[in-house]
């Protein structure tokens, strides 16, 4: 399986680094919520995070003192999860060093704290980021990546909720966009072991898609979204091991209506597939494969002309059958997260977000608040949350 992904990371590398200048567009911001179309995505767009690389002027040092302040209180009753209540940060400061146009290097530390957890600070990570550009479309990112919610995947495929306990993900990532094509591929190893550790291995392979159909008014493109999560390793001294790799991929159609200058209209319809890619000795989940479809409608004002306060109205239906996903929400699977016997094959929800962003030299306010009701439950989980972010850069040293 791992020889699989990583000829996939190379195989999409080589078709990014030959591809044709004609159809390559000049990228004066080329950063992450930029290379997923984040203006109009389903995630809350205060909270996802944006390469440094070209925002950095000049050659120099500089200083992130980059920090998340989350107040998120997630209701949840119905039987495939339960709710919480959080009161915490991550704090990222990092030093960053520009030494062209082209590369960068930054170094910093991760920390997580939660109001009233004994362990006082929950997580350390480092930050260990290279970022390389070899040409104007194409962006290479090793160590940390500018992940989780910056990937712009579908909910389904993606838990929301994994922003405050899983924020960091270490691996290599390429981006890239061109006049027809925007993609995000990248591995992340969540888990590595040596010999006699009593865990397995863990890492994930995530392949964003998005290929683009210009028209007049209207922004047509085509979503295609690829993840493999995948547990196992030859090193760890459990008796009783499983060798398991879930596969979850999401194709559609999106079009986006410019109204005017003001409004702008997205609709779209995803479609979902899973498959439990195991053998069948390694089969441990409720179903072996499954299916679901989400179709959406989004309203926004315009992220360009009022970049300072945005706003973001999204209605959407699931209907899922069997659908399991590695990384995804419980909220829209058919097996529940705490108890193993509940089952629900076929999955009936409607839902609603609201989102509402304002910023101002760096610092960031965001609030929200996200319905899901289930019909054959005939019950409803909601949650909502307020957020601060901070992170502007200070140059503390450039060289002509």
């Amino acid at each position: 399986m791992k020889r699989i992904l990583f000829s996939l990371l190379y195989l999409c590398s080589c078709w990014a680094i030959y591809s044709n200048d004609s159809d390559i567009d000049s990228l004066t911001n080329l950063c992450q919520h930029e290379l997923i179309n984040k203006s109009d995505n389903r995630s809350p767009f205060f909270l996802q995070k944006e390469s440094q690389l070209l925002m950095e002027e000049e050659k120099g040092l500089y200083f992130y003192p980059s920090t998340d302040v989350f107040v998120r209180d997630a209701e949840y009753f119905l039987p495939m999860t339960k709710g919480y209540t959080a009161l915490g940060f991550h704090l990222n400061p990092s030093f960053a060093y520009k030494f062209n146009d082209k590369a960068r290097i930054e170094v910093g530390v991760h920390l997580v704290g939660i109001a009233g957890d004994k362990k006082g600070i929950r997580r350390v990570l480092p930050i260990v980021r290279l970022e390389y550009k070899p040409v104007k479309w194409l962006h290479i990112v090793g160590g940390t990546l500018y992940g989780n919610l910056s990937h712009g995947i579908y909910e389904p495929m993606y838990d929301f909720d994994r922003y405050f306990y899983s924020n960091q993900e270490m691996g290599l990532q390429i981006l890239t966009n061109t006049h027809y094509w925007e993609a995000d591929i990248w591995c992340n190893w969540e888990q590595f072991i040596v010999p006699n550790d009593d865990f397995q291995e863990k890492f994930t392979f995530g392949w964003k898609n998005n290929l683009k159909l210009p028209l007049n008014n209207i922004e047509l493109s085509i979503p295609l979204d690829l993840m493999a999560n995948h547990r196992g390793g030859q090193y760890t001294s459990l008796k009783d091991t499983c060798i398991e790799t879930l596969i979850n991929i999401a194709v559609g159609l999106k079009g986006k209506f410019i109204g005017n200058e003001k409004i702008h209209f997205t609709g779209e319809v995803p479609f979902f597939l899973f498959k439990n890619q195991s053998n069948k000795e390694h089969i441990h989940t409720s179903y072996p494969q499954g299916w679901g479809v989400y179709p959406m409608f989004t309203i926004q004002n315009n992220p360009i002309k009022y970049e300072r306060n945005q706003w973001l109205v999204n209605l959407g239906f699931w209907l899922g059958n069997k659908y399991i996903s590695g990384r995804g929400s419980y909220l829209f699977q058919s097996c529940s997260l705490f108890d193993p016997l509940y089952r629900n094959e076929t999955r009936k929800m409607g839902t609603a977000k609201i989102y509402y962003g304002h910023q101002y030299k760096g610092l960031k306010l965001g609030v929200e608040f996200q319905a899901y009701y289930d019909i054959e439950e005939k019950g409803i989980d909601y949650s909502a949350g307020i957020y601060l972010n901070f992170n502007r850069r200070f140059k503390i040293h450039s060289w002509k």
